[in-house]
């Protein structure tokens, strides 16, 4: 029997091997609480400390301006909540994409539902690409928040930060970046940027789930969201994981050291699977279409759209479910929102019906992704696809 094909790697990654090495001794003889004065408490704290130092380094920010979270939903939650409730009283104005993660757009909504805080959603074209006029048109002084993601998580489209987080310093705002995707996968620097806030966590770039961090520039107005504790720094209260800390800085050194090595395996595997995928719907009557920036993306994310001969109807993800019987792992978008009613908010917002995006796909590569594995899966779609249009 054929081992099961992962290509959800959008969604999580493996845990690698050097990672686990790392974390192993923070799991049995050093399981300390960094809080406690004693020595198994200060061992503990001192690796805690020493991998915020090297994440720090690695994302080339202080040490004083990284600070821990279960991952990155909490971090979008601290950044977006946190900042207005860092002055509670001032109405805040905050601009973000239809495009964005859900840990960032249903805060936001709670937030406009319950208190004086204005969205506004900045335009986008078919194909992802956000349109970045129109930002000027704010006040300068008004209170103003900007969270727009480096990389989509659905599309893989790179979203031109730089230029609007420096629009947003100069009209006197805050610019935030769920850069989750980005992390291993593009060039990633913090200095000299006009970032406010940066999200990251570490089980997208083969470190371990539960753990992320957000990036607060000194300066940046933040409240905590967690009480209870003087963990970091005062701003979010909970015993910190030494193990888990050690492995997320292991990942993203290993992500920035491999990371031209990386890129050239994964842009290989990704053009390989177009090709055979080509190849195997040929004179099949199915034919797909890629959706997102085809010039502005990352080779690890593709989300493709089938079409078959005739006109179907689907179900919540029968597509999906079709593929995984066939052996083949893939996702519609966001694990945090896959098996709902709805298909994905991101194709919906492109102009997608529902129907289109039932029948779309999001098949994601990770340096573990062999030849193999996508001339498996590009053979097993048109099965998949001839099995629900019947």
């Amino acid at each position: 029997m054929i081992e099961p094909i992962y290509l959800d790697n959008a969604s999580t990654t493996p845990l690698d091997p050097e990672v686990f090495d790392a974390m192993k001794p923070y799991f049995s003889t050093h399981f300390g609480n960094p809080s406690s004065i004693h020595s198994f408490g200060q061992f503990t704290k001192n690796a805690l400390e020493d991998s915020r130092e090297k994440i720090a380094h690695l994302l080339n920010a202080k040490p004083s301006e990284i600070f821990f979270s279960s991952g990155g939903t909490e971090s979008n939650n601290m950044a977006v909540k946190g900042f207005f409730f860092s002055n509670p009283k001032d109405s805040l104005t905050v601009l973000t994409s239809k495009l964005e993660h859900k840990a960032v757009l249903e805060p936001l909504a709670w937030l406009s539902n319950k208190f004086s805080v204005q969205v506004n959603y900045i335009s986008h074209d078919e194909t992802g690409k956000i349109i970045t006029t129109g930002i000027e048109d704010f006040s300068k002084g008004e209170r103003l928040l900007v969270s727009i993601m480096l990389v989509n998580n659905e599309l893989g489209n790179i979203n031109p930060i730089e230029l609007i987080s420096e629009k947003v310093k100069k009209l006197g705002g805050y610019f935030h970046t769920d850069a989750v995707q980005a992390i291993g996968k593009v060039p990633f620097s913090l200095k000299g940027s006009s970032i406010s806030l940066a999200t990251v966590t570490a089980h997208k770039f083969y470190g371990p789930k539960g753990i992320g961090a957000l990036f607060i520039r000194e300066g940046t107005p933040i409240d905590s969201l967690l009480h209870g504790g003087s963990h970091e720094r005062n701003r979010r209260a909970g015993t910190e994981s030494a193990a888990l800390a050690v492995g997320f800085a292991k990942a993203l050194e290993i992500s920035i050291r491999d990371f031209e090595k990386n890129d050239r395996q994964i842009r290989h595997v990704s053009a390989l699977f177009l090709d055979s995928l080509s190849a195997s719907l040929k004179d099949s009557g199915i034919t797909f279409s890629l959706n997102g920036n085809e010039n502005e993306k990352i080779a690890h994310v593709l989300n493709l759209s089938f079409h078959l001969p005739t006109k179907k109807r689907l179900a919540s993800d029968v597509f999906l479910l079709a593929m995984d019987a066939v052996g083949v792992a893939i996702s519609s978008g966001s694990a945090c929102t896959s098996g709902t009613e709805k298909p994905s908010h991101v194709l919906l917002a492109l102009g997608k019906t529902e129907d289109e995006a039932r029948l779309s796909a999001r098949i994601s590569f990770s340096k573990f992704t062999t030849e193999r594995d996508v001339l498996f899966a590009s053979e097993k779609i048109p099965e998949a696809l001839k099995r629900i249009s019947k």
